[in-house]
């Protein structure tokens, strides 16, 4: 029995050692070619994989033919092959006429059924636990086609130049390594065992191969550069999509078909168009290449995923590959295709399904970075790596690493990310754009500035200062604040404030966290109308008490004066005049919870990638009475609960319900304001407020307010500059007052019920990254006007990518 084994396994080692390895590529831009069908004359027939290569043993075979679509039809004699094991295919330059699908059942159409039928067995995310690791690689270079096209005794030093460089080595280079693990349904968490990145140590780039496509292609939602698509083989893809059997190639057991598919004419969606290998091994996705299926004047993207069949059990990729053609930027005007292209591979190893896992092992971080993952030595990476770094490569490194310190590109990048904070770093300090121009119906133009101190100087802590004077009211505001990051993984702060400014009346709003370039509140400032002059100090300290609660506790005192002949008549007859002013000491609490919140965790910055579940915000204040001069006790509550919800094929809905209350007799700005939008001439449509009302116009102690807003998806249209997008909205408002004659000012409340909808037309004319659209909207109830023409308003629709 020994000599038995021991002969069987000097003949597997000798089937091995014939078993030779050969890389498929294009004639005219030298890159690999993925799943090309290889036909030898003797054996079966095999396909490449995603690197072009496949194997063959040479003993026993003579000659094979290559068979893919674009490409010519090849026969290689292995005779005539070169001791590189490198074989090329030409390129086939032509238009394929339309198809036609003739009356009959499709072929085609039978075997997707069979694979959406599967979709969930399938499903690397579905039944079974699993754990992986996996590579990623990813470089910025010149189109290759462009390079080919350089004359070889061109003068043309710009020409020389490109060249020289990218002949060389490339624009951009990074790699990384993760762990992966992953629990049905849905925990999941990635480490960043180790980043590398030409030119920066910015964590930020490590999650730049997860964001490049889907992990699998059984989502029904499939992204491409962070851009939903509907995916060919979610419910009802054979009725948006049109597929076409290609090819069939026998393999053992086994037969894979491949399968082209593209949207249907006529469809109005986002698809995709590719091909498609389905093994009727469980009718699984065995291989795929997929585009958009509308080409893009900016950035064209092109993603190619593989499969193996893991433990007998289920495919799982083993290989995704991606292509960015940025189109918008051209390395020289004079030569054809001279784009940037970005190539990433990941390759997955030592899947291991169904590992002993724990619950508890879990959080909401989805992706995080180990502390020393931009750290590693090259003996580290050497055994991270699928494969050695060519020259290239390593030219990479060592030159942009170089030009990197030379011209700072590290600290560029810190610039780009402070403007998206809405700051400007100017050295040891930065300038808050916030502060520099605004406007709002009481100030009209507001003019100022706001300096901050930057990480550069303080890391942990800093201090900042503002002032600013406005056109109506001609005077002067400012304040100041020093905040300490006690625990920044935690987001854990302490933060001082000090501010003589302005309160609009009867707001009682959340401390905002997000910066004004992203805010979808930014032009609701635009409206505010009834405000008072306000001096206040405050204190608060904030951070997660849990992965997706955070918390912030608040104690302010307050000096109010108030802007006009507003009187206040309280249940003791003691009368609020104009020229008295209002002190109250206030303590509050807010909560913003997001159950099932998924997050990355890069270094210490906490990046939030949103949850399918709703948001909700409370906030509890009280008064005190008799703390130093304040003059009310009182309570205030206000809750908030958000969503949205994206529809398949449709569009998505936005919804907000929110309540609040006051429950003492207080000043009507302590009291709760109605969010309306409307101005007398052509206004801005502003999401979650009534579009019809009038600002201030509506005040109470109790109210309740639900805003909904369908988007469906735009059509689609052949000009670059109109791509309408309709929307349709809708607003609910109830209200109550109990002493309105306490006041002597003339308001409404929503008593009786206020009720509006209408519709936008979105992106009526796109210009870069804004678009222009208008909308029309009408109040209809009790608050109505009896003729009907007087209910519309009018709103332009702004929208921006920030």
């Amino acid at each position: 029995m020994k000599i038995i084994l021991l002969l069987a396994f000097l003949l597997g080692m000798g089937t091995l050692q014939a078993q030779e390895k050969i890389q498929i590529k294009d004639l005219v831009s030298e890159e690999v070619i993925p799943f090309v069908k290889v036909l030898p004359v003797q054996g079966n027939p095999v396909l490449a994989n995603l690197d072009g290569f496949f194997e063959l043993n040479l003993s026993e075979v003579t000659a094979f033919q290559l068979k893919s679509s674009g490409y010519k039809d090849t026969i290689i004699q292995v005779a005539m092959l070169g001791n590189d094991r490198i074989v090329f295919l030409s390129p086939v330059y032509s238009q394929f006429e339309e198809i036609k699908v003739v009356p009959g059942e499709n072929p085609a159409h039978r075997i997707i059924d069979q694979v959406i039928a599967n979709r969930k067995k399938n499903s690397p995310t579905e039944n079974n636990s699993f754990q992986y690791e996996s590579y990623s690689k990813l470089n910025f270079t010149m189109d290759q086609n462009a390079f080919a096209n350089i004359p070889a005794d061109t003068q043309d030093s710009s020409l020389i130049g490109l060249r020289s460089f990218f002949g060389s080595q490339y624009l951009f280079l990074m790699e990384s390594s993760s762990t992966r693990q992953f629990m049905p349904p849905g925990r999941d968490k990635e480490t960043i065992n180790a980043y590398k990145v030409s030119g920066f140590n910015d964590p930020m780039f490590a999650t730049f191969a997860n964001e490049m496509q889907s992990f699998s292609f059984y989502e029904n939602q499939f992204q491409l550069l962070s851009k939903t698509y509907i995916n060919p083989i979610a419910l009802g893809g054979t009725r948006r999509y049109l597929f076409i059997l290609e090819d069939t190639t026998i393999v053992g057991m086994d037969t894979t078909f491949t399968i082209s598919f593209r949207p249907r004419k006529g469809k109005n969606f986002d698809g995709l168009k590719g091909q498609m290998f389905v093994n009727t091994n469980g009718f699984a996705v065995e291989k795929v290449i997929a585009q958009p299926a509308e080409a893009s004047d900016a950035i064209d993207v092109k993603i190619i995923q593989e499969y193996v069949f893991i433990e007998g059990k289920k495919w799982f990729p083993s290989k995704l590959s991606s292509e960015i053609i940025m189109k918008a930027f051209k390395l020289n005007p004079n030569l054809p295709n001279s784009h940037i292209v970005g190539k990433g591979n990941t390759y997955i190893s030592e899947i291991v399904l169904d590992p002993e896992l724990r619950k508890r092992d879990f959080g909401n971080v989805v992706i995080e970075t180990a502390e020393d993952a931009g750290g590693k030595s090259e003996k580290d990476w050497d055994s991270t790596r699928f494969y050695t770094l060519n020259d290239q490569e390593r030219k990479t490194y060592k030159v942009i690493d170089s030009i990197s310190g030379e011209y700072k590109l590290e600290q560029r990048l810190n610039l780009l990310s402070a403007l998206l904070e809405s700051k400007i770093p100017m050295g040891y300090v930065n300038l808050d754009i916030r502060r520099l121009i605004n406007f709002n119906q009481f100030e009209g133009y507001r003019f100022g500035a706001g300096l901050e101190t930057s990480k550069k100087l303080m890391k942990r802590i800093v201090v900042g200062g503002y002032a600013g004077w406005s056109t109506r009211d001609q005077t002067w505001k400012f304040g100041g604040f020093n905040e300490y990051r006690l625990y920044p993984k935690k987001d854990i702060r302490l933060k001082l404030v000090y501010q003589q400014d302005l309160v609009e009346r009867g707001s009682h709003e959340y401390h905002a966290e997000s910066s004004f370039l992203n805010s979808k509140e930014i032009y609701r400032q635009f409206f505010m109308r009834n405000m008072e002059y306000q001096r206040l100090g405050e204190l608060m300290l904030s951070g997660y008490v849990t992965p997706t609660l955070k918390v912030k506790l608040i104690g302010n005192y307050q000096r109010i004066w108030f802007t006009d002949d507003y009187r206040f008549n309280a249940h003791t007859g003691q009368v609020l005049t104009p020229n008295e002013d209002v002190d109250v000491a206030e303590t509050a609490i807010e909560f913003t919870w997001v159950p099932r919140e998924k997050v990355m965790q890069l270094g210490v910055k906490r990046v939030s990638l949103g949850s399918k579940f709703p948001k909700l915000q409370v906030k509890y204040t009280h008064g005190w009475e008799g703390v130093f001069e304040s003059n009310y006790d009182y309570n205030r509550l206000r809750a908030d609960i958000s969503q949205e919800v994206s529809i398949r094929g449709v569009g998505k809905l936005n919804w907000l319900l929110s309540a609040a209350a006051s429950f003492d007799p207080v000043p009507l700005f302590l009291l709760n304001v109605a969010s309306g939008t409307r101005l007398k001439g052509l206004g801005l449509t502003v999401v979650n407020t009534f579009e019809t009302m009038l600002p201030s116009a509506f005040y109470s102690d109790r109210q309740a307010s639900l805003f909904t807003r369908f988007t469906f998806i735009g059509w689609k249209t052949k000009l670059k500059f109109f791509a309408p997008q309709l929307s349709v909205h809708h607003a609910i408002g109830y209200g109550s007052m109990q002493h309105k004659s306490n006041h002597n000012v003339d308001f409404q409340t929503m008593d009786k019920g206020y009720y509006e909808g209408g519709i936008i037309f979105d992106k009526l004319l796109i210009s870069g990254p804004t678009s222009l659209g208008l909308g029309v909207f009408s109040n209809y109830g009790h608050y109505a006007d009896p003729t009907f023409e007087k209910n519309l308003t009018f709103k332009l629709s702004l929208l921006t990518i920030f």
